[in-house]
């Protein structure tokens, strides 16, 4: 009787320990599949489904116009396409794609999901979506965005006071390889700034910022760097999951915040970095740079400390020029430039809603003489842009 009830405990705990943990088999299906010609392979197994569709940014993408602040945006939505049936299993594969970070998500019968043979995710502010990168040779953008095997710099959580905004904070810091090994070299610093909805989280996984630093770093490309990735949204402390209040992110939430609250707590964060980091404290060796909202921000921040920052990156994101009526003179931005910066870079893509503001700025900079270096991708308002646009300005910075 004792054998049979240690037996049947066994078998009860056994069982409750694989629910606990939800361990399972797996699909046992392979998706998405890089196949040798570089094309890929999705595969869904559902008799039982009417119809399979598979939605991604590898895909000719969907124009959808919408207004915002009374003028009309674009919207590149994902493409989408479908799936083939053959007993029970759906696949689609796609043309042969370049190296990049692509990412998807599933529509069985019009309803979205992810993909339940890929364990790879991403979240984009309230959107989750199935990731998968490739690399088609040494060099190519995906190579940038993976793991390769060369020296990995650590990558940190941190919480921070922040005395103007009257609250504890959370930023994302990296430092790069041998920063720990080298206790007397100090370090420039270039601050990357998120879009709406985003958070502290958002360039480290989806920017993939810490594996382009990594690789860049190694191949000499660019200089050994601190990288802090701060919350650009003044009223949140934190990410979703990790703040003291549970709360859905949205673009309109962190959109309808003004700058004003960034521009006057930033400097929270540089003296948080410099007391606890060993960085150089000079303008030359501080960056900022940011996509979207954080482009803006980045904007605004050089308008408001003109002599902080030695380097200026704005992606998909700037302030447009503020002239005056009479004098024909933006003042703020004018000191920016009498201050000499380094490099003020602009990137945007073709089809991008802020290309109007971002050529805006560039014509009048450059009409007053003022050294601007713009760079005009394809594409729109999208993280392969911006992936792209870390990757070269990474590469410009502290030379």
């Amino acid at each position: 009787m004792k054998r049979f009830f240690f037996l049947a405990a066994s078998l009860l705990w056994g069982a409750a320990s694989f629910a606990q943990q939800a361990l399972g088999p797996g699909t046992g299906i392979v998706s998405p599949e890089i196949n040798a010609d570089n094309t890929v392979t999705f595969r869904y197994y559902n008799p039982k489904a009417i119809t399979v569709q598979v939605s991604g940014d590898f895909l000719p993408s969907q124009k959808i116009t919408y207004e915002r602040d009374g003028r009309e945006m674009v919207w590149e939505a994902p493409g989408k396409a479908e799936l083939v049936e053959q007993n029970g299993l759906w696949t689609y594969t796609t043309a042969p794609l370049e190296g990049e970070l692509y990412s998807y998500t599933l529509y069985v019968d019009g309803q979205k999901m992810m993909d339940p043979s890929n364990i790879y995710q991403n979240r984009d502010i309230a959107t989750w979506t199935n990731i998968f990168t490739m690399s088609t040779e040494k060099g190519d953008k995906g190579w940038y965005y993976e793991v390769q095997d060369v020296p990995h710099g650590n990558v940190s959580k941190v919480w921070y006071d922040s005395p103007t905004l009257g609250m504890q904070r959370r930023m994302t810091v990296y430092t790069p390889a041998g920063y720990e090994k080298n206790p007397k070299a100090k370090y420039p610093v270039l601050y990357l700034l998120h879009g709406s909805g985003g958070d502290e989280d958002a360039w480290s996984d989806l920017g993939r910022a810490v594996q382009i630093l990594d690789n860049l770093i190694a191949e000499g490309k660019a200089q050994p760097m601190i990288l802090v990735m701060p919350n650009g949204v003044y009223f949140n402390q934190a990410a979703p999951g990790v703040a003291v209040n549970m709360f859905q992110p949205t673009i309109a939430n962190s959109r309808s915040q003004s700058t004003a609250e960034v521009e006057e707590s930033f400097p929270d964060i540089i003296k948080y970095i410099e007391s606890n980091y060993r960085v150089r404290k000079d303008k030359n060796s501080r960056a900022v740079a940011g996509l979207s909202m954080g482009g803006r921000q980045s904007a605004a921040l050089s308008r408001k400390y003109p002599t902080m920052f030695g380097y200026v990156g704005m992606f998909s994101g700037v302030v447009p020029p503020e002239v005056d009526s009479e004098t024909g003179k933006d003042k703020t931005l004018d000191a920016v430039f009498a201050a000499q910066p380094k490099l003020y870079w602009i990137a945007c893509g073709k089809t991008d809603g802020v290309m109007e503001n971002s050529l805006l700025l560039k014509e009048y900079c450059e009409a007053q003489g003022h050294p601007v270096s713009f760079y005009e991708s394809e594409g729109g308002h999208i993280w392969r842009n911006w992936r792209e646009y870390l990757t070269i300005f990474a590469q410009k910075i502290f030379k």
